[in-house]
């Protein structure tokens, strides 16, 4: 009787071992069509990198702001002049050379003479490929089929490099590999790698290593918890120069701390996905053990939240700098002699990705202001009272005004009252004189000694 019923127990029915055979199937396609979205969506990285490479100068949101700093530190590095505190171009020459960054910019600066403008591009790629690379060594259960798909898709990973972040994409690598590390209780190299990604980008990626931290101290290992703040701190003790530097930037006394603050908010919490994305499926997989259509809707979701992103986070000029050339108009502004070495100009251009504010520096022109868009001020001013005392406040010499700028920045009212203040003498203690010429772009000489 016990045998027959070990026997009944187990020796599958029919119908029990048709339904495993199915579920098996069933398992191997979304394996097999997992393998095949994976390497599809791998191979459009691909692309995308290799168009990225192959511009000149990629041009988009944040990149130009790597540009001219590079530039800067590889013509210092390649003429034996070493590498000043301050960029004379920037903001009247009080932008810092590092202001964060340094690791990458130096890295780029010393292949600069083989690759030119390629060479922060080159960067840009590698902190991506070095991110993905630190996401599936530090998550290995992400590496395969749909699970992958959906890591290569999620949307904040979309949008760093094709908005240009190189600093940031070379901070959070850093951290994911050292969360890796950690994992794997190698103590120093996770120790050394969080203080490298503090170094690189301070204001963005210290605060989600504190908030990975302060989360992760739950459920860390009791014996650990105490080493893992107190390693942490350390991370901190290391990094106080780049914290420094980070306000010394002119754009701190430039802009208000409501907006840098609102400006730190949206920038942490949208980057922070980067990371967080991962650790949510890694949790999904293993705290949840979802079925198998689960990553396939997840990468199917993180492909639709790229339309709802398109125009609020600037992505429909991110994906056009894959193709972008350089304004042609800048181009010819350079070209005809409009900047006079070492005067100050206010740079007036839209859609551009700040490509005038970089052609200006690079022909010996010096900025008003750094290359962050809470600094460069664009837009109204109450009074031409009001616009006065901000071009005084500047030193601006010459403000060049580009039609683009006006189709860009609709609240602007800066080219009507330069039109308003031209030719009428000292207005509030400046004098504005409208520069001849045939062109669509225009020049506003100020004289602030009136």
């Amino acid at each position: 009787m016990s045998a027959a019923h070990d026997a009944t127990v187990a020796t599958p029915t029919p119908a029990t071992a048709a339904g495993t055979d199915d579920g098996e199937r069933q398992t191997q396609r979304q394996l097999s069509s997992g393998r095949v979205a994976a390497w599809l969506i791998g191979g459009a990285w691909a692309v995308i990198c290799v168009l990225m490479v192959a511009r000149p100068v990629f041009i988009s949101h944040d990149s130009l702001s790597n540009n001219v700093h590079v530039w800067f530190i590889a013509d210092q590095l390649w003429h034996g002049h070493g590498i000043p505190l301050h960029v004379p171009a920037l903001a009247n020459g009080q932008a810092l050379t590092f202001p964060y960054a340094s690791i990458p910019w130096i890295s780029a600066a010393l292949v600069w003479p083989l690759f030119g403008d390629r060479a922060v591009t080159l960067l840009l790629v590698l902190g991506f490929a070095a991110t993905v690379a630190a996401t599936f060594w530090t998550f290995p259960t992400l590496r395969r089929g749909w699970w992958a798909a959906a890591t290569l898709t999620n949307p904040s990973l979309v949008i760093s490099p094709l908005l240009g972040q190189l600093p940031f994409m070379w901070s959070i690598a850093a951290f994911t590999f050292a969360i890796g590390m950690w994992r794997r209780q190698r103590v120093w190299p996770a120790v050394v790698l969080t203080a490298m990604a503090s170094i690189v980008h301070p204001a963005v990626v210290m605060p989600i290593i504190a908030i990975v931290v302060v989360c992760w101290l739950p459920f860390e290992a009791p014996e650990r918890r105490r080493a893992l703040v107190g390693w942490w701190l350390l991370t901190i003790v290391v990094s106080v120069p780049a914290i420094w530097a980070v306000f010394q930037s002119p754009v701190v006394a430039q802009t208000s701390l409501l907006t840098q603050l609102g400006a730190l908010f949206q920038t942490v919490g949208m980057r922070m996905l980067v990371l967080l994305v991962p650790i949510a499926l890694v949790v999904v997989q293993t705290r949840m053990r979802p079925p198998g259509w689960v990553p396939i809707a997840l990468t199917a979701a993180f492909v639709v939240a790229q339309v709802p992103m398109y125009v609020p986070f600037g992505m429909d000029f991110a994906w056009g700098s894959l193709t972008r050339t350089a304004d042609a108009q800048v181009q010819s502004f350079v070209a005809d002699g409009g900047v006079h070495a070492g005067d100050t100009y206010r740079v007036l251009t839209g859609r551009d990705g700040k490509y005038g504010l970089y052609a200006v520096a690079r022909a010996g022109g010096v900025l008003d202001a750094e290359f962050f868009p809470e600094g460069l001020h664009r837009g109204g001013f109450a009074t031409t009272a009001n616009y006065a005392r901000f071009l005084r406040q500047r030193d601006v010499d010459s403000v060049v005004w580009f039609p683009s700028y006006d189709l860009r920045y609709t609240r602007s009212n800066e080219r009507d009252l330069l039109e308003q203040m031209a030719g009428r003498g000292c207005l509030d203690g400046v004098s504005v004189t409208e520069r001849p010429g045939d062109h669509p772009w225009q020049v506003y000489d100020i004289d602030r000694t009136c």
